[in-house]
Order: structure tokens, then sequence, then C-alpha cells
């Protein structure tokens, strides 16, 4: 059990403004589209049937949107990742991916001397580094994605070296990050955040640009297939695995 009731609701208040917001926008974004296809109509255009990036809301494994090595190389951890399901956290989510810290569980004991010792437990073995959302069950467009970010009163950012909505969440007395962006590949909106306890911005960024690098249309096709394998490190080479 983690010690410290102060952490563990301002994760609960996290979670639940990040979530909300998303469900929100994506009905927004379905009535959006439908009113378009309306108004195409009514000029006399030919009806086109557009379809979702992921039909029939349909699930994606996260072993197949998840290329695993990249985002251990990217956040420099020690202990190997480990994917979770959290499809429950974004229900309008084709896919919700937690990225798990490795290593051996802290005792209660142990909590509390590193809690005495630095003042705060941070991510532990056990809890989430950062978190990958895709939305992928309406159709979206980048100009509206970024009027749809002005609205929510969100930041433009350009830290990831391409366009974000930058939602600032206070957690006790951190401002944490969560960045959503339209992703050109898959027609996607995809979203990534830290987890509960995960106060480092700059991991979630180095999560963010993985995934943009990495989810293309294999990685949500429905028939589609996981990741490749990372090629084995050389012989001697020192490579971490």
């Amino acid at each position: 059990m983690r010690i410290g009731i102060t952490i563990t609701l301002g994760c609960v208040l996290f979670a639940a403004a990040c979530s909300k917001g998303e469900n929100a926008g994506a009905e927004e974004a379905r009535k959006e589209a439908e009113a378009e296809q309306k108004a195409r109509e009514a000029r006399g255009e030919a009806a086109k049937k557009i379809a979702p990036p992921v039909p029939g809301q349909a699930k994606i494994p996260c072993e197949q949107l998840i290329d695993l090595p990249k985002y251990q190389e990217a956040t420099g951890e020690t202990e190997p990742l480990t994917i979770r399901t959290d499809a429950k956290e974004e229900p309008e989510a084709a896919a919700t991916c937690s990225l798990v810290r490795g290593g051996k569980k802290f005792t209660e004991a142990e909590q509390a001397a590193k809690l005495k010792k630095d003042g705060r437990l941070g991510v532990l073995p056990g809890d989430v580094v950062c978190q990958v959302s895709a939305f992928c069950w309406t159709i979206e467009d980048p100009d509206r994605f970024k009027k749809k970010c002005a609205q929510r009163k969100d930041s433009d950012d350009e830290s990831m070296g391409s366009y974000a909505c930058r939602q600032t969440v206070m957690v006790g007395a951190f401002d944490v990050y969560v960045y959503r962006f339209f992703d050109a590949d898959t027609k996607c909106i995809l979203q990534v955040k830290g987890g509960a306890s995960q106060m480092d911005n700059d991991i979630t960024l180095k999560c963010a640009k993985v995934a943009r690098d990495t989810i293309g249309p294999a990685q949500i096709a429905v028939t589609g297939s996981a990741p490749p394998a990372p090629a084995p490190a050389a012989a001697g080479s020192g490579a971490a695995p």
C-alpha cells in the first residue's frame, strides 16, 4: 500500500480531469463530423462516406500499439518496462496503454524511508511511467483540433518539434503536463500523460515523441501486426536489453 493520502488524492483528481475532457472532446468531434457531412449533402455534393481510422469502436491491443524498446530507450529506465492495458481510464479510446516501471516493489518500511529522505515517493517499481491513448473512432482534422485546444483554454506547444495541445494539471505542488496531438499518419488523436506519481514532465514529453514517431497505420490496424522486435545486440557490445 502506497503511503500518502495527499499524493493519492492528487492522482485521482489528475486522472479524472484528463478522462472527462477527452471523452467530451470525442463526442463533440463526432457531432461536428456528422454536421459537416449533412452540410455537404445539403449543398448537393456527392455523399462521400468517410470512415474513422478505427471503425466500429474496435479495440487495439497495446502490444500492437506500443513499441516497448523505444520507450525503454527514450525514458532511460534501468529496469525492464512492461505494458498494461488500462481501457477503463479512457473508454472513448481505441487503446489506452500504460508503461509500468520494473524492479522489486518497495515494502512499506522502504517507502517510509524514501519519503523521509527525499520528501516524496516519486515513481516506484510497479508505478506507471507514462500512458499512451489513441482516440481513433472519430473523424478528425488538424485545424479543428487546434480550434478545440483554444476552446479548452489549453496551451499550444511545439516542444515535441511538432504541434501539440498541452493541458496543465495541478497535482499537489506540481504542474504536470498532458500532451494531445493530431497524428498525421493515422488521423487519430494521441494523448500522452505521466502516471499518477510521475511529476517529471521531461519524461512525459519523451514518451509523447516516441508515440508520435512509432505509431502508424500498422499499429492501429484492426488486423495489424505488432511492431517488429528490435535486432539483437552484437555480442560484447554492452548494449542495454
